[in-house]
């Protein structure tokens, strides 16, 4: 007897963190030695980061996102989907976040 398809568990959200880490570094053109060094820190620190093994705070997770270039939020919200997004409102000036309120309310 067959069993039904066990339905897909979603990627929890430190494995997306992880990900988003190292897809991060990957495109800032950086190694794990380069981003260890501009932390200070030992670089398998920021392999245990990217294989998700150990969980950074949220200022580790801030000081990476301003390293690559991006936002702390980016790399924390829970649908891949929403991390472009939430880039775009993290650069955009106060002059394009008033378009934005105004076209969504």
């Amino acid at each position: 007897m067959t069993q039904p398809p066990q339905p897909e568990r979603p990627e929890p959200l430190s494995a997306r963190v992880a990900r988003r880490l190292r897809d991060a570094r990957i495109a800032s053109r950086m190694t794990v030695r380069d981003v260890a060094a501009c932390l200070n820190v030992d670089h398998t620190l920021i392999v245990k980061y990217e294989r998700g093994t150990l969980q950074p705070s949220l200022d580790r997770i801030d000081a990476l996102a301003r390293l690559y270039g991006g936002s702390a939020a980016a790399l924390l919200v829970s649908e891949d989907a929403a991390v472009p997004i939430v880039a775009a409102i993290d650069q955009a000036d106060a002059v394009q976040l008033g378009r934005l309120a105004a076209a969504l309310g």
